[in-house]
């Protein structure tokens, strides 16, 4: 047995640069010699032998990431984006990398550009779609209040239910409306919407910053125009389980508008909107009716033209619908009164005397209301902006009730139908005219009435310089709301505004800005916060009120 037992030391390391850590040999005995020995095994040479082979390291496998790496990464995260923002098919990637590199021969990230359906949609759910979260995530941390708007779609055996909250960020450019949830539901029922919605805030930290609801204005949310706050609907559920007296309804206006359409529409004898429905169903998949149909509009000589359908539930569906069948009008009565056996309701209205009149009226009638729902379904429009809208066409109505407003068209259409002896029919659909302006005009009235709270908000379109017995009554409607605001430092700050927008008002590319838009440019040139810090947190509560539900309705 050896007096001492040898050590591997830094002088053996730097003799034997093989062996290296983790290696274990033993050198206790003989020091330098345990080490040429244990070289001289056939175990030592072969492992020497695969060390220096031709063979691949596993490091060799895996792209090392460098600058065109990168750009091939943002290139497919570019083309995921574009993808879903103008909501094309994922298959439609299948091919895209195939294209990019014929179309594109000469560039390296083309050649490398390998994005198809199951890569993009990978991207978009993992990467693009948490980003996004997060992004809104951080943004609502910074504010104060906020809205909530949702509706269901079915797909097919699934109800679907997006949720999309509204918020005030300035330094961001004004309204925000971000899509926060997605979700299928068992049911509709308002209990089931309720919950839903509660723990969608809860899970996003929004419950204390939650102030408003909106949505169509269908029983399920609202209980009527009552708004049943006992009763079994999504706006009294909310208010029970987040304990919120002062929770706000917003029901649609855009949808009061179409209602106010049927509900006039629906006062005359004659159903235009069925007899519309009936002829884009008789002709839109029947080639030989269709054909048919154009030699009858060469008869007339006028221009075929597509029949349009029309849905009560679309908004805008039911203006150019009429618009076309005036168009193709002649061609129509001249074939259905030709057919030996025509639908019944169809072959009525064609020999109905006064149907193309009707149809003329209500063209009148509905283009008041498509410019109107067109302008309210702008995005990020203020609750201001729409309850103008909403004045303004009630406006209209009263003024054309009161003269029983029919245009030279139609006037002249019933001056011939007078010399053809048929004053009666004449009286007829004067009366009609009447009832119709009235029927629209008692839903519009009956159904802006809860949207009357909200003219104590109407001095902030900036339209004119804010009047401090105006501000005065927001800042009270705003404490019920349990929403403090300085009234001494506000008047402060309505003086600096009033400057302001008396100076703006001059300029026309001010004007023609959304209300937000307006207040975002105030406080863009305001030199500090305590220059508008009570007018701040008033604007965040009033732009954090949703003016309509379209933004969800176009997501469904």
């Amino acid at each position: 047995m050896p007096k001492r037992k040898c050590s591997f030391t830094d002088e053996l390391q730097r003799k034997f640069p093989t062996y290296r850590p983790g290696t274990y040999v033993s050198v206790s005995n003989k020091g330098a010699g345990d080490l040429k020995a244990h070289m001289d095994t056939e175990k030592h040479k072969k492992a020497v032998r695969g060390e220096t082979s031709s063979s691949a390291k596993l490091t060799e496998f895996f792209v090392r990431p460098g600058k065109t790496e990168d750009d091939v990464n943002a290139a497919e995260g570019a083309m995921a984006f574009h993808t879903v923002k103008h909501h094309n098919s994922y298959r439609s990637m299948d091919c895209t990398s195939t294209l990019l590199k014929k179309a594109f021969p000469d560039s390296d990230i083309a050649k490398k550009f390998s994005s198809a359906r199951t890569k993009t949609e990978a991207i978009v759910n993992g990467a693009i779609a948490n980003h996004s979260v997060e992004i809104t995530h951080e943004a609502l941390k910074e504010i104060q209040y906020c809205s909530v708007s949702t509706d269901g779609s079915n797909h097919g055996a699934v109800k679907i239910f997006p949720v999309i909250i509204q918020y005030f960020d300035w330094k961001k450019g004004g309204v925000q409306t971000k899509l926060i949830e997605v979700k299928d539901t068992p049911n509709e029922t308002a209990e089931t919407i309720a919950k839903y919605l509660t723990e969608t805030l809860a899970k996003n930290n929004l419950s204390e910053k939650f102030i408003a609801f909106t949505g169509d204005n269908c029983n399920t949310n609202f209980g009527g125009i009552r708004r049943d706050e006992a009763g079994k609907n999504v706006f009294a559920n909310l208010k029970s389980l987040l304990q919120n007296k002062t929770l706000i309804g917003v029901g649609c206006p855009a949808h009061i508008l179409n209602n106010c359409a049927h509900h006039g529409a629906g006062t005359i004898e004659i159903d235009i909107e069925n007899i519309i429905f009936k002829i884009y169903q008789y002709f839109h998949i029947y080639t030989v009716r269709t054909e048919s149909l154009k030699e009858y509009c060469d008869f007339v000589e006028i221009d075929y033209r597509r029949m349009l359908s029309h849905s009560k539930t679309r908004w805008l569906s039911l203006f150019p619908s009429i618009e076309r069948m005036l168009q193709m009008f002649p061609a129509l009565k001249a074939y259905f009164l030709s057919q030996q056996k025509p639908p019944i309701a169809l072959k009525s209205f064609f020999e109905n005397d006064f149907s193309e009149i009707y149809l003329w009226h209500m063209h009148t009638l509905m283009s008041v209301f498509h410019t109107h729902i067109q302008e309210m379904e702008q995005e990020n429009m203020s609750i201001m902006e729409v309850k103008k809208i909403l004045n303004n066409i009630h406006t209209i109505l009263l003024q054309r009730k009161s003269n029983n407003f029919m245009s030279l068209k139609v006037k002249g259409l019933l001056a011939q139908k007078r010399k053809d002896g048929l004053d009666k029919g004449c009286d007829q659909f004067c009366a009609d005219v009447h009832g119709m302006y009235s029927a629209c005009l008692e839903y519009l009235e009956k159904w802006m009435t809860p949207m009357e709270e909200f003219s104590t908000f109407m001095w902030m379109d900036l339209s004119e310089p804010p009047n401090w017995n105006d501000v005065e009554a927001c800042i009270n409607y705003l404490g019920e709301k349990g929403v403090a605001v300085d009234d001494v430092k506000c008047f402060d700050q309505v003086t600096n505004l009033r400057k302001f927008t008396e100076t703006c008002n001059h300029d026309e590319e001010f004007s023609g800005l959304q209300v937000h838009q307006k207040w975002t440019k105030y406080f863009e040139k305001a030199k500090s916060i305590a220059c508008y810090s009570e007018l701040l947190t008033i604007a965040q509560f009033v732009f954090a009120l949703p003016s309509h539900n379209a933004n969800v309705e176009r997501l469904v």
